[in-house]
């Protein structure tokens, strides 16, 4: 078999052609396996966290709300008194590179002005069970989007290690959020979802997508609202209305029909909107 020619690229890309994609990162004007990308060992981004970022959906090599993901990028980077530059070439050259693939666009900008992009390709069970973890969530930070995710990759492991596949963060009998996605509860037909303007919570992007197709209410659900809900779906932009199956707390659990029938009709109207509705390539 003969091998498959160096994609041209401006931006310089190292990578070839090939029918399964991998991770790719954008380092410094260049594409290159995102294996192979690197930080300086000294830059506060890597050291301490000290950086903003974004992640974004990428359907048949194009973005989804890409704007109002860079503008809460930006609003995350006024709330730590950093600077965002333009980052149309670093999208620019990974969207060339990736080609008509799916996959999620990850934007990092760091405190001392590093820039990294990366695209990955990912997947997720159809459903999933949610453990609930009690912790405190509010902070100076709360609602902005720094690297700092530590603690929300503490709560993966713990829900995992209590048998549930994330983490469904409750504080002081308030539901709030994932660590790295919305909650979405439907009682009687209606569905709700925490409100961010009133809790220590990140404002979803995708959650503002939904609603162009169906309404959501913004609401302060408590644990025992979970408990009693109908349904229960999670949105983010790598997981945009994925039903849950299974709710578990200190050994309860409540099962759940999932997808169900609220969940399902989101879903397909949210898949129609994605794809008539992808942003026009940079």
């Amino acid at each position: 078999m003969d091998t498959p020619p160096t994609r041209p690229h401006p931006a310089g890309s190292e990578l070839t052609t090939s029918v399964t994609p991998r991770a790719i990162a954008w380092v410094d004007g260049r594409i290159v396996p995102a294996h192979d990308a690197m930080v300086p060992l000294m830059d506060d981004g890597f050291l301490r966290g000290d950086a903003v970022f974004e992640a974004v959906m990428v359907r048949t090599g194009r973005t989804h709300a890409l704007d109002p993901h860079l503008a809460r990028l930006r609003s995350s980077a006024q709330a730590l008194d950093m600077r965002v530059p333009v980052l149309r070439q670093v999208i620019t050259d990974l969207l060339a590179a990736w080609g008509a693939n799916d996959g999620t666009l990850k934007l990092i900008v760091t405190r001392d002005g590093t820039v990294r992009g990366m695209v990955t390709s990912g997947s997720w069970p159809e459903t999933l069970a949610l453990e609930m973890i009690d912790t405190p969530w509010r902070s100076a930070l709360s609602g902005v989007k720094t690297l700092s995710y530590a603690l929300n990759q503490w709560a993966i492991r713990a829900a995992q290690a209590r048998g549930g596949d994330d983490a469904l963060i409750v504080d002081d009998g308030q539901v709030l959020e994932l660590p790295t996605g919305s909650i979405c509860l439907v009682h009687d037909g209606v569905i709700s979802t925490p409100d961010p303007t009133r809790l220590p919570i990140l404002a979803s992007v995708t959650v503002e997508a939904l609603r162009s197709v169906v309404e959501v209410v913004p609401a302060m659900p408590t644990v025992q609202q979970a408990w009693e809900a109908d349904e229960l779906f999670v949105v983010s932009a790598t997981r945009p209305v994925l039903p849950v199956h299974r709710l578990r707390s200190d050994g309860d659990e409540q099962d759940l029909t999932a997808p169900g029938p609220v969940t399902k009709d989101a879903a397909a109207r949210f898949e129609a909107h994605i794809a008539t509705s992808l942003d026009q390539l940079p």
